[in-house]
């Protein structure tokens, strides 16, 4: 088992203004020896990190569309701009490539407006936490990649009503902030036997806050299988009970579904 200890979703300016790379290193990958590509929430993250660094703006909101593959990639080129938006909130399209073939295309908006108060509605389930529920490790990775960077706990698991609740950490101690949660928000084709293998078409993840290092509550709702695909939601809540973000996705399921 091999630990990143550097946030392997963050990019690097490029040679022109709104220009990104994100290096890729095996922690910001899945998939065996031999054909590793970059995770979907590896890439929304890294494209959130871009977003921000060219807007100095904290993230909103985020929905990403996985065009193509990023097998044996070595960067991630991101571009983003700036399209729109007021005084309070900018809005942003951005586009991902891997040696100049489109792999992704996003957008999101980005700010905030003062003076607020925070209400939130959304409250964690009654659940246990994560020193009660059960340790999984993840395979079907190699060695050093995505699998290997968090702690994976079940606290719930009912494929009949399409629920399942998991704890992660960073086995990094990373800051859980808005990347962190877009990487673990992908963990949702994971979340149900039969979509273990599947593929991501899209994802839609909404930032509300960041909490302090530590242990984080997936709560995933499937809402219907259905020609191939699957549609779902998720709630990432802190350790304390606070809302994180929420999540969306849809996959296309696996001929054969993986085995747990």
């Amino acid at each position: 088992m091999s630990v990143g200890r550097f946030p392997f979703w963050r990019v690097v300016p490029g040679q022109q203004s709104g220009e990104f790379v994100l290096p890729v290193m095996p922690p910001a990958t899945a998939g065996p020896d031999g054909a590793p590509h970059i995770m979907g929430g590896v890439a929304l993250a890294a494209i959130v990190d871009a977003m921000e660094l060219d807007s100095e703006l904290p993230l909103l909101w985020a929905q990403v569309q996985f065009l193509g593959p990023t097998q044996h990639a070595e960067e991630l080129a991101i571009e983003v701009e700036q399209c729109g938006g007021g005084q309070a909130v900018a809005q942003y399209a951005a586009s991902a490539s891997v040696n100049g073939r489109p792999t992704h295309r996003a957008s999101g908006a980005l700010g905030y407006r003062e003076p607020y108060e925070q209400t939130l509605f959304a409250k964690m389930p009654d659940i246990v936490g994560p020193d009660a529920a059960t340790p999984v490790e993840i395979s079907h990775s190699a060695d050093g990649g995505l699998p290997d960077q968090f702690d994976y706990h079940v606290a719930l698991h009912d494929e009949e009503l399409g629920v399942h609740a998991v704890w992660t950490r960073s086995r990094a101690g990373f800051a859980v902030d808005a990347g962190w949660l877009a990487i673990i928000s992908d963990l949702f084709l994971g979340a149900h036997p039969a979509s273990r293998g599947g593929s991501s078409l899209d994802a839609m993840f909404r930032f509300v806050q960041g909490c302090e290092p530590g242990w984080v509550l997936s709560v995933t709702e499937f809402a219907a299988f259905e020609r191939g695909v699957v549609h779902g939601s998720a709630r990432h809540f802190a350790e304390d009970g606070r809302l994180l973000a929420i999540s969306s996705q849809t996959g296309v399921l696996p001929r054969i579904p993986r085995a747990s």
